[in-house]
């Protein structure tokens, strides 16, 4: 039986065209369970692609200079273009989507402001094409302590089938506040699969970024005045999750972003000036969404984030106290369980060797 549902994500949706998968190296014909495992390490090793978004230091004052304050304010949270229509359809059972129904009717969204927010979440701007937008994203434990983990749109424009530009990070962004600092991007890692194929089972991305800075106001023949001054290495100022792939559904999770977009029906409970969570456990099944090429989703009941909430992290054992967790996830697709005017669900790509791969390459990577 079919159950109606229907999907959005806070980047791009554009049609892509396939390109070919890089070939596997060869196997030998006998070969022993560690050299299989290697030559399965090196074939996945070339399936990661590296971009350079701002890697010299005129690249770094260029899109710093770029952002400038006022032109932050005037970002937009990441909308797609062309969205998928609300008829889409999932292969699914009327047993699995009955609960979804009856539970969304009963409890809703369990989202929350967040007042212990996790100094490490925060928001990238970057532009495509002659607009700029925003998602959410979070920082991410790495040797040289310069890693963010986002959505993979919210890095690498599809229909332009290229990296986004001028991608920056500001964790603990509230109110268009950057206290803790601007990080511009240095260089994005993906998995190929998604830069190549839309493929949103690697709908995520890690970016390592500059050391970052903050725009000091001055004052010249009473005219206010900019001047960018040196704040540090990101994880020295606000901290990091730990990076956890392979776990098992079915785990509590807290889920961070700054949701800002309108429900199906037009309402705008949020408005993406601060970091707002979800609570709750993930399914103990795989999600599947034929039109995005989903087929290993891990999905979150009853949390109506909407857009711009895309690439904010999905953390176990967060202790709000501490301010310490695994990065397990981030929100790629939100979802419209049951076709009513109200958005109750998200998802992330499973975060499995693919992943863990795509994150040890980017965490070894200096930027200075």
């Amino acid at each position: 039986m079919f159950g109606r549902l229907a999907l959005r994500k806070g980047g791009i949706a554009a049609a892509v065209c396939a390109v070919a998968v890089l070939a596997h190296p060869g196997t030998p014909a006998v070969a022993s369970p560690a050299s299989q495992q290697q030559s399965a390490s090196r074939a996945a090793a070339t399936r990661i692609q590296a971009y350079p978004l701002a890697p010299t230091a005129a690249d770094r004052q260029r899109v710093a200079a770029y952002w400038s304050p006022e032109r932050l304010k005037r970002a937009s949270s990441y909308e797609p273009r062309t969205k998928p229509s609300s008829s889409t359809r999932a292969m699914s059972s009327s047993a699995e989507l009955a609960p979804a129904r009856a539970a969304v009717t009963a409890a809703g969204p369990a989202a929350a402001a967040a007042a212990s927010a996790p100094p490490m979440v925060g928001k990238v701007f970057f532009k495509v094409g002659d607009k700029e937008y925003w998602c959410s994203a979070s920082v991410v434990h790495s040797q040289h302590r310069n890693l963010v983990a986002t959505a993979g749109h919210c890095a690498f424009a599809l229909n332009q089938n290229k990296p986004v530009e001028n991608w920056i990070f500001i964790p603990s962004y509230r109110d268009g506040k950057a206290d803790a600092g601007i990080f511009v991007g240095h260089t994005l890692y993906m998995h190929e699969d998604f830069s190549g194929k839309g493929d949103f089972d690697r709908d995520y991305a890690f970016v390592t970024v500059h050391r970052g800075f903050a725009w000091q106001p001055y004052t010249v023949g009473g005219k206010v005045q900019y001047r960018m001054v040196d704040v540090g290495r990101l994880e020295d100022k606000v901290g990091a999750f730990r990076f956890a792939a392979n776990l098992s559904l079915g785990r509590k999770v807290t889920v961070f972003g700054y949701p800002a977009g309108a429900h199906p029906d037009g309402s705008r409970p949020y408005s993406g000036q601060s970091v707002v969570s979800c609570a709750g456990t993930t399914e103990r099944k795989t999600v599947k969404a034929p039109t995005w090429q989903l087929e290993r989703g891990v999905r979150l009941p009853h949390c109506g984030f909407t857009s711009g909430a895309s690439g904010g992290p999905w953390v176990v054992g967060y202790n709000a106290v501490t301010r310490t967790g695994y990065l397990v996830g981030i929100t790629s697709l939100t979802w419209n369980l049951n076709g009513g005017g109200r958005l109750n669900a998200i998802s992330t790509p499973y975060f499995n060797a693919a992943a863990r791969l795509v994150y040890l390459r980017a965490a070894r990577q200096a930027t200075g």
